[in-house]
Parts: structure tokens; C-alpha cells; sequence
């Protein structure tokens, strides 16, 4: 999927449905690539909380 390319809330699932559109895409290759669920997760629950704290930072 091209970097550039934006996602709809269809091309979502619940991994991908709270992060923006780049950590979305690099979820979804690293599930093409077989990488555990588990690791999926943590890898969103990640991304959620920087964000927040970048957020908090401006």
C-alpha cells in the first residue's frame, strides 16, 4: 500500500481503527509479514500513548 495513500474507516480493523494513517500501514505490513497479534497490539497501544504524549508536549 502506497504511504501516501489514505485509509477509510472500511480499510480499518480493529488494530488500525485508532492510529493515523502511517502507523496503519506499518501494522498492516508487519501483519502480512506474520508478526503475532500480541505484538500487533502492543505495537498500537504504543503509538496511542506517544501520540498522546506529543500531544500534551504542543
Amino acid at each position: 500500500m502506497p504511504l501516501k495513500q489514505r485509509l477509510t474507516d472500511e480499510d480499518r480493523d480493529e488494530i488500525t481503527k485508532d492510529v493515523d494513517d502511517l502507523d496503519a500501514n506499518y501494522i498492516n505490513q508487519m501483519k502480512d509479514a506474520g508478526i503475532d497479534e500480541d505484538l500487533l497490539q502492543q505495537f498500537r497501544d504504543l503509538t496511542i500513548e506517544l501520540g498522546k504524549e506529543r500531544g500534551e508536549q504542543k
